[in-house]
């Protein structure tokens, strides 16, 4: 990354934080590198946080912009925040810390020549003395020297906010903050960089300030041993292990995740015996082989030095920002009647964000946007995103002449996965529907949809509609589904979702089981549908609301299906791998295997002994299921 090229926005959350936010801000304001904005969300302060935000604003009204949207919650605050920021790099800072004045400098500098990166620099505790704020060395557990930055950070080892710059690519790849992770979000956000492969540059100048509150001010940090705050770690590190075993890459990671349980375990003895147990289990579970156990006793442990950190052993009070925050609150700022005009923006994003993949069927496009456009329900986003088309869907966009219209092109072909996953790092929308460019919507889908999400509990995490289906052959088929709540047990078994055109998700879950596979071939959506269901329940609208055009005359339809089929049969056994054990638990996996074995015998396919290979590891795993009983003697015949 260019560091002419590097664009930062500061973002601020702030609640209630008039004792430290003109100090924070100061800090921003003396950098020796610029930013080029401060966006600072408020997330309805009841105190004097306010005013000191006016006077700043109207002090920089060039540089610092000033929302309003009481979320309850510092992820989503922080989300917000990072939805209007125009910088290609993103520093979260809280309303409470402070920045040395070459903090940002050196972060840049890390991220100058590593593309897609996250950039870390030295920190240090602030904590109230009688003589005011004195910084003192980093209260992180030590790193160990053969830990890597992943292992090191489930054991305690850890950067805050205030000292990691990311690259806006970055964030985006992981999908922002989780705003269910009331505890550690921090930690959770950047093991899921880690753990999808971002890239953790760490440099040794420059500092950042982390304050600890005084007794009787409560921050997230102070939670952590309560209840609520021991039940968030337990969540945010099964999420973590669930994630590196869906990856393949659990194995390197067994020893720092047992020892991460086996923390909080010691927190919760005494306390909380269910959390307890729950610790102890993924401890157990996690652990690493006997042998790996004696060869950890007998290698030396060693720490890695230690990270040079300027001025930790300073005695006098930390003084960053101070006096560019006097000059702005106690004179040098604009008259009383100017202050009084600015006020905090209200947040106006779209309520939904829409997504559709195109490539190479500009002109089928068309009737997909128009359906979108012609909605009954207007607040939205549409992304379009162009695979790498050769034709010219642009100009089909630009025809609409639509503002909530956004065209993404990607810069090569990388297949309707990456093309999906695009759309949803970029949208802005809590919730998030999908459209091939060969299908429509009718005009009330958009809004049924979002009135049942607005009636449903937060754990409905996915909404889906009937279809009808247009063949060129007669009557429509009409799909009109029923199955709704928890469906993981069903859904690891068969898809009850019938195609992506009918879906609506809240975009937070992608924080929570990540996105599209885009290693599969095929049935990308069926595997997103099912890890989706691991975690929130769905629910539906019979009524179809989905037009999807099913043309078999088409020229070169034969090669085409003849394509799918092969796709689908190599995606429906990677699927097996990734899903089989969940599904070997449930006692499922022999129905998933027999109609994995029928797709193997359609007229145009017709692969017997593929047939054959699959109904016999289903009958070894349900000998005395009757469906297979009868299909064996079928199939030995053929």
């Amino acid at each position: 990354m260019d560091m002419d090229a590097l664009k930062i926005s500061v973002i601020i959350p702030c609640f209630n934080a008039e004792r430290y936010v003109a100090q924070t801000l100061g800090s921003v304001l003396d950098q020796t590198l610029k930013p080029v904005e401060i966006i600072i969300v408020d997330d309805g302060s009841t105190d004097g946080s306010l005013d000191i935000l006016r006077r700043f604003a109207a002090a920089c009204p060039q540089l610092i912009r000033v929302y309003s949207r009481k979320s309850g919650s510092a992820a989503r605050t922080r989300n917000l925040g990072a939805a209007m920021a125009s910088g290609n790099a993103l520093m979260f800072l809280d309303a409470d810390d402070v920045l040395a004045p070459d903090a940002l400098e050196w972060l840049a500098a890390a991220l100058d020549t590593h593309t897609g990166a996250v950039a870390a620099c030295p920190w240090q505790r602030l904590a109230l003395q009688p003589e005011g704020w004195v910084s003192g060395p980093a209260s992180c557990a030590p790193r160990r020297a053969d830990d890597d930055a992943l292992s090191a950070w489930m054991t305690g080892w850890y950067y805050p906010p205030c000292a990691v710059l990311w690259s806006k690519e970055a964030f985006l790849q992981t999908g922002g903050w989780d705003e269910n992770a009331r505890v550690n979000d921090d930690g959770d956000l950047m093991m899921r960089a880690l753990a999808g492969g971002v890239p953790l540059v760490e440099t040794d100048r420059g500092s950042a300030f982390y304050r600890r509150l005084p007794s009787g001010e409560t921050s997230l940090s102070s939670t952590q041993h309560s209840f609520e705050g021991l039940r968030g770690r337990l969540a945010v590190l099964e999420k973590i292990a669930r994630l590196l075993d869906e990856q393949g890459q659990l194995k390197p990671y067994r020893r720092p995740l047992s020892h991460a349980f086996a923390l909080i375990a010691n927190d919760a003895v005494g306390k909380y015996a269910g959390l307890y147990q729950q610790a102890r289990a993924n401890q157990r579970r996690y652990a690493p082989p006997v042998w790996h156990h004696l060869w950890e006793r007998h290698k030396p442990w060693r720490l890695r030095p230690p990270v040079s950190r300027p001025g930790s052993k300073l005695t006098e009070p930390i003084r960053f920002g101070e006096e560019r925050a006097e000059l702005i609150l106690c004179g040098a700022q604009p008259a009383s009647q100017a202050q009084a005009k600015v006020s905090p923006a209200p947040i106006s994003l779209p309520k939904v964000g829409v997504i559709i993949t195109v490539y190479n069927r500009a002109e089928l496009l068309r009737r997909s946007i128009a359906s979108v456009v012609e909605q009954t329900f207007g607040d939205f986003e549409l992304l379009v995103v162009d695979d790498c088309s050769t034709d010219d869907p642009e100009t089909v966009i630009r025809a609409f002449g639509d503002t909530r219209i956004r065209y993404l092109r990607q810069s090569e072909n990388q297949g309707v996965a990456a093309a999906r996953n695009r759309g949803l790092r970029e949208s802005r929308a809590p919730l998030v529907a999908f459209l091939d460019d060969d299908d429509e919507w009718l005009p009330d889908k958009l809004a049924q949809q979002v009135a049942l999400f607005s009636s449903s509990a937060a754990d409905v995490g996915l909404v889906y509609t009937g279809l009808e289906t247009l063949t060129g052959h007669g009557e429509p088929l009409v799909d009109t589904p029923s199955a709704r709540g928890d469906l993981y047990r069903e859904m690891l078994a068969r898809n009850v979702v019938h195609g992506t055109c009918g879906v609506m998700i809240r975009r937070n879950v992608i924080t929570e089981i990540g996105f599209f596979d885009e290693t599969l071939p095929a049935i990308e959506d069926y595997d997103f549908w099912l890890r989706i269901a691991r975690h929130y329940k769905f629910d539906c609208i019979g009524t179809p609301l989905v037009r999807y055009h099913d043309v078999r005359d088409a020229p070169e339809s034969d090669a085409r299906r003849s394509r799918n089929i092969r796709a689908n049969l190599e995606a429906r056994r990677q699927f097996y791998l990734k899903h089989g054990a969940q599904m070997r638990k449930a006692g499922l996996a022999h129905a998933f295997l027999m109609d994995s074995a029928r797709r193997h015998l359609p007229p145009n396919w017709h692969d017997i002994e593929g047939a054959r290979r699959l109904t016999v590891k289903a009958f070894l795993l349900a000998p005395t299921s009757w469906e297979i009983r009868q299909v064996v003697p079928k199939l030995l015949r053929l």
